[in-house]
């Protein structure tokens, strides 16, 4: 260790420089300056599904094929807001309408979907309606075969070997769904110009109110009939609760048919 009192001026030569040093390092400071941190302006961002008038997460998206007919069972404000069906359609919308045929007034497919309604109405009679209910789904079946839309729902509908139970299933839940939904319609839809969840289905007409009151337990999907129960709407009856695996794939056919398809992904879940 060095002696100050031995080496006087050596010791007085390293405050010096200490000092030098800490001269510089302060000037150095003054001239450069603190380093500033930058921001950049990013812009607003993407813009929200909702905000570009796509079906937020936790909605139903539905569109339509182009140029096809509104299918009896929709709502006709909704089906006049929709944005026709493409390649970025996201694969989770229903996709809607059925005939190409957009100005022919007596089309094969338009005839079709006409009937379907008509025989749809005395299958909603408890009286029977089963049995009429079955003669429809023979029908369907038959016309669907060759039919790129329906064919695979045709396969997965006709694979058991028994009939189900269809005219207790809707009728059931037809009669339980005024209990636990404060209005008459069994599902929402996402509606691109409103930007809102509007009434799917026209529940004006009975067939249509029949037909879809399972909605909630037949469309097997996350974003449909949230918080709703099979069993409630079955008003927890076991029968009703299991003709609803049953009644599922032929729920789907006759939904396609008559121009409401859900994504294959969706209906194959069973």
């Amino acid at each position: 260790m060095l002696d100050s009192r031995k080496h006087p001026n050596r010791a007085a030569s390293g405050v010096r420089s200490a000092l030098a040093s800490l001269v510089l390092g302060l000037m150095a400071v003054g001239l450069i300056g603190c380093p500033s941190t930058m921001f950049f302006d990013e812009g607003q961002g993407q813009p929200s599904d909702r905000a570009l008038g796509k079906a937020p997460p936790g909605s139903i998206g539905a569109c339509r094929e182009p140029m096809s007919k509104r299918p009896p069972l929709i709502n006709e404000a909704l089906w006049d807001n929709l944005r026709d069906c493409n390649k970025r359609t996201p694969r989770r919308f229903l996709r809607l309408g059925y005939s190409k045929a957009y100005l022919a007034q007596d089309d094969a497919e338009a005839v079709r979907v006409k009937r379907l309604m008509q025989e749809l109405a005395p299958a909603t009679q408890e009286q029977d309606g089963n049995v009429r209910m079955i003669q429809l789904l023979r029908a369907v079946r038959q016309e669907a075969r060759g039919d790129p839309k329906l064919e695979a729902r045709v396969e997965r509908a006709s694979g058991r070997t028994f009939a189900c139970d269809y005219s207790n299933l809707p009728t059931t839940t037809e009669k339980e769904f005024a209990n636990v939904q404060e209005d008459s319609c069994p599902a929402y839809a996402y509606d691109p110009k409103l930007r809102r969840n509007v009434c799917m289905f026209d529940t004006s007409i009975r067939e249509a109110r029949w037909l879809t009151s399972g909605w909630a337990c037949l469309a097997f999907t996350d974003t449909m009939g949230e918080g709703e129960s099979c069993h409630r709407l079955c008003a927890y009856d076991d029968y009703c609760a299991g003709q609803i695996s049953c009644s599922q794939p032929d729920f789907d056919l006759v939904m396609c048919a008559l121009g409401v398809c859900m994504p294959e992904k969706i209906a194959a879940l069973y």
